[in-house]
């Protein structure tokens, strides 16, 4: 009887023994879940996970960035608004008398062509017309329609030739004309200034007339870049066959003999004209550019009038890219009428020419006067 009397103090001693025990461990744990070690508090390997992971909050991916629209004419970024717009070729007038023209400095494209009796007319590639003064605009040559179309522009020109008008015809080249009907609101006369010399076309008019003759507005499809640009770095042209080019002439007649210098800081041809820096008026600056094109071309008298003509389309031929103050031989092709005019490295045409991003200078010069182009300062 004592015996079982003694079992069962011990076993209730126990019981409650190890209820203590139990007790105090729920009490540990839903304590700091800290241990004191040497007077160091030391935090439990399980209390980090569990804090680590209640605190820190469920992030959404980054989305990623748009690429910018980069311009196909220059290969420079461009505000998104101007994506898949149509660009405008301009006919600027390019005698002495039309001196400073205005806007001339924001074509990203410059080409220059003989018109008749050694003058030449500039065509201005824009990817977006601006301002309310814009000349002063002159007449459309066939030669003009043909480059127009390779960048599926909206032809801008203030009179033409018969050649011009059939070749705007045959291409179905979409035009802005002074001797049209849209003209009376894309065109006005600054009659301070001498007829025919004082035409000229605002941003607001151009698009208006465009708006009235239901004129597309985006580009065809798989039009690509007019040039083969190098985006990731640059072009220094230091290739086998190149040669220094830090001034080049241009002559195309002895009355239009155009020249540039280049600038080493700025990595910019500046063009000259008529003995001073060719100036856009509506800015007060000088047209610069970073590339410079010259296609030898087979030019020749058209009819017995004096108006030119030269073998462009299904032909190729040879000419300089000059870029970063060094110019080398390069080697042109157009295959049709709708087709671009390329440039390549080689005869083969196998390898098209790298080019800078920014402004060009484009000048179709004829190949019989091939040898006086100068790329030295006399």
């Amino acid at each position: 009887m004592r015996n079982d009397m003694k079992k069962r103090i011990i076993l209730t001693s126990l019981m409650i023994f190890t209820s203590a025990l139990i007790l105090i461990s729920a009490c540990r744990k839903k304590g700091d879940n800290t241990s004191s070690l040497g007077g160091t508090s030391v935090t439990s390997s399980s209390s980090i996970n569990v804090a680590s992971s209640s605190s820190v909050l469920p992030t959404e991916p980054e989305k990623p960035k748009k690429p910018a629209y980069v311009s196909p004419l220059s290969g420079k970024k461009l505000d998104k608004k101007y994506k898949n717009k149509r660009p405008f070729a301009f006919m600027f007038n390019n005698i002495e008398f039309a001196y400073p023209q205005t806007g001339t400095g924001r074509a990203e494209i410059l080409y220059e062509i003989l018109a008749e009796g050694g003058i030449t007319r500039l065509m201005g590639v824009f990817d977006y017309m601006k301002g309310d003064r814009i000349g002063s605009v002159r007449s459309a040559r066939h030669y003009y329609v043909d480059f127009a179309n390779e960048f599926d522009a909206i032809f801008v020109h203030f009179g033409q030739t018969h050649y011009a008008i059939d070749e705007i015809k045959k291409l179905g080249v979409d035009t802005i004309s002074g001797l049209s009907w849209e003209g009376a609101k894309a065109f006005y006369r600054d009659n301070r200034i001498r007829a025919p010399h004082n035409a000229f076309a605002s941003a607001k008019g151009l698009m208006q007339a465009m708006k009235d003759k239901k004129l597309r507005t985006k580009p065809r499809k798989g039009l690509t870049s007019h040039f083969n640009f190098s985006v990731e770095e640059e072009v220094t042209n230091d290739r086998e066959g190149s040669f220094k080019a830090k001034y080049v002439k241009v002559p195309f007649s002895g009355y239009m003999t155009p020249s540039f210098t280049y600038d080493k800081k700025e990595k910019l041809y500046t063009r000259y004209a008529f003995g001073t820096k060719h100036i856009d008026k509506g800015t007060g600056k000088a047209l610069k550019f970073r590339n410079i094109f010259i296609q030898l071309v087979n030019e020749y008298n058209k009819d017995h009038n004096g108006y030119q003509t030269m073998d462009l389309i299904n032909r190729s031929g040879s000419g300089y890219y000059i870029t970063n103050g060094k110019g080398i031989k390069v080697y042109w092709q157009k295959k049709g009428g709708k087709s671009k005019t390329k440039f390549y490295y080689d005869k083969a045409h196998t390898e098209e020419v790298l080019v800078n991003t920014g402004k060009t200078y484009y000048a179709v010069f004829p190949v019989n006067r091939k040898g006086m182009i100068s790329f030295k300062k006399k």
